[in-house]
């Protein structure tokens, strides 16, 4: 049933955002959203609740729901489009966050602009991280209940693998 409500959605959103409502910045040679998604679907939160964490920071999505919200002529990316992106970046943490919210600012070289959005954790009910660490689901899984992200924090960055029921920022990679 999720599969199909998906489905529905991603046709849905195609049709309310079109490709070029969205603001891009080109890093190498891939092209980037220049924000946070933040469209509200089933499993997805703002932090803390806040609608205007929403606004800030976009939605936190649960890998499930990230697989589909990325609209028509974008994707999730992979674990290798996000080493990509860092490879670039010159495996720089600083390059990739925004120059404001970070506690160490960063200098956001490519206009990347990675905010601390924190997550969310389905299993315990809580949110964590806000204005510390920034995490982006990858659309490669790891095992099972795992699957890989980009995290960013303030003196280190790097793709890892996450449990699948925390809920995170999703950056689409135009395809």
């Amino acid at each position: 049933m999720n599969k199909i409500y998906y489905a529905i959605l991603s046709l849905m959103l195609f049709a309310l955002v079109g490709c070029d409502d969205f603001d891009t910045v080109t890093i190498g040679k891939q092209v980037w959203m220049a924000k946070n998604l933040n469209i509200e679907t089933e499993d997805s939160w703002c932090y803390g609740n806040k609608p205007e964490n929403c606004e800030k920071y976009g939605r936190l999505y649960t890998w499930e729901a990230a697989q589909h919200v990325c609209p028509s002529g974008w994707h999730l990316p992979s674990k290798y489009e996000f080493e990509k992106l860092f490879e670039f970046a010159g495996g720089s943490e600083k390059a990739l966050r925004s120059k404001t919210e970070w506690e160490k600012k960063g200098s956001d070289t490519y206009g990347f602009s990675a905010l601390p959005a924190g997550y969310y954790s389905s299993y315990h009910e809580k949110f964590d991280d806000v204005g510390d660490r920034a995490y982006f689901w990858s659309s490669t899984e790891y095992h099972g209940d795992f699957a890989y992200s980009l995290y960013i924090y303030d003196y280190t960055a790097g793709v890892y693998s996450s449990d699948k029921y925390r809920a995170r920022s999703v950056r689409c990679l135009q395809d």
